[in-house]
């Protein structure tokens, strides 16, 4: 008898399947978390890996079990499970010897990133260099992505990319360049911010070049980005780094455009924490009364002001029902945030704000309750919530183009101090 060779027990590799993907999910939303922590992550991190190894160590099983999830439902954990897997069990470089087309969504790409980056390095490095310079669309993002969450610069095949035929991978390259600091390339950014014919590529060209710090056409390009048919996740990015990059009086005008249309409240409101001024405060408190954005409102008062209603008693003491918001609903990850955010309560906020009102400057931009251009990295010890952690990070990222964007989406690991990130 060989007493390493695994017992196969199918109803429990089933379970690890189902729950690979349910805890996939789960961390995705997590990592943009309003109530999220780095020890939440840990254990969110750990659970992921311990399904995935036993779905690895079961061979041929384990696959055909996440495989078989994909034919009941293709969300972001259903898809990424089992890319991983075959990552571990096959050696082929090329993504279609791994799995075929129907595994490999390119409306679930982003899973399939996600599961590259959590292999071992023996197990990627090598497939690597060979998807960035090989022919497949899919393969070439994936090695982008993969980049992006390791904060890796790939160096010369960047700037050919950034102008790929494939607008998906086009995007990916100029994400990855505003997220490694890749100042020698934004000039080319600026340029495609203005020129590009495809919205998403505009787009991601002016992120990219704001990060990097241009400030002349890039902020101009990215406020001309939000609008009433924008996407909540493309209008979530802008509404946060916006403020930061423009004159006190061009985000206050754009702010207010925003607000003037029911469609955009929610990024005014979004783009009024960024902006982060003490006469703000006040200005939040009226909006609150107001159920769908209440709560976002609530949340822009706390980034500024540094406090968590909860712990302090400033919400309503009974939650009314969620109103019906079609901006929120049409977006998972911005229903997980607006579901995991507080009621606040403007009587309580405005007696608060009464009582504290010396603690903020005027003239002076704001985060967590200081300064903003006081606070330093790293971003996990000077804000423990993960979307904090991301207001935190693009403050230090616009005031030094060349440093790679802060990674609050980076692997968790447990130090002699508590937890940290793998950079």
């Amino acid at each position: 008898m060989n007493s390493n060779a695994p017992i196969l027990n199918h109803r429990i590799l089933r379970l690890h399947a189902e729950n690979a993907a349910f805890v996939a999910a789960q961390h995705r939303l997590g990592q943009d978390g309003p109530n999220f922590s780095l020890i939440d992550l840990y254990d969110l991190e750990c659970r992921l890996a311990g399904h995935l190894d036993a779905l690895s160590m079961a061979g041929g099983a384990g696959l055909e079990l996440v495989l078989e999830n994909l034919t009941i439902a293709q969300g972001f954990g259903e898809v990424l499970a089992p890319f991983h897997v075959a990552l571990r069990q096959r050696p082929d470089p090329d993504l279609p010897a791994l799995l075929p087309p129907e595994a490999r969504p390119w409306d679930q790409v982003a899973a399939l990133g996600a599961a590259a980056a959590s292999c071992a390095p023996a197990v990627i490095a090598e497939r690597m260099r060979h998807w960035i310079s090989g022919d497949d669309p899919m393969a070439v993002w994936i090695a982008l992505d993969v980049c992006g969450r390791h904060r890796v610069d790939p160096r010369e095949h960047l700037a050919p990319l950034i102008g790929h035929d494939d607008p998906r991978v086009a995007a990916r390259a100029m994400q990855l360049a505003g997220e490694v600091g890749r100042v020698d390339l934004v000039e080319l950014l600026a340029a495609r911010a203005e020129t590009a014919a495809d919205p998403t590529l505009r787009f991601w060209a002016a992120w990219a070049a704001v990060l990097l710090g241009d400030r002349r056409a890039a902020p101009a390009a990215l406020a001309a980005g939000l609008g009433p048919g924008t996407t909540p996740q493309t209008a979530r990015r802008i509404a946060e780094l916006l403020p930061l990059a423009s004159d006190a009086a061009m985000a206050r005008r754009w702010t207010t455009d925003l607000l003037d249309h029911p469609a955009t409240e929610r990024w005014g409101v979004l783009a009024t924490g960024a902006l982060g001024t003490a006469g703000a405060l006040y200005w939040l408190i009226s909006r609150m009364d107001q159920p769908l954005v209440a709560r976002i409102a609530g949340a822009a008062f706390c980034r500024i002001a540094g406090i968590r209603l909860g712990p302090l008693s400033l919400e309503l003491a009974e939650f009314p029902d969620d109103p019906d918001d079609p901006v929120v609903a049409a977006c998972p990850q911005e229903s997980f945030i607006e579901g995991r955010l507080y009621w606040p309560d403007p009587e309580k906020l405005t007696r608060w704000l009464g009582d504290n009102r010396g603690r903020f400057q005027a003239e002076t931009r704001h985060l967590l309750g200081a300064a903003a251009w006081t606070l330093q990295p790293p971003i996990e010890a000077a804000a423990p919530w993960q979307l904090d952690q991301r207001a935190l990070a693009l403050e230090i990222a616009t005031r030094k183009p060349g440093a790679p964007l802060p990674n609050w989406h980076g692997a968790v690991v447990q130090g002699d101090r508590g937890f940290t990130r793998l950079w």
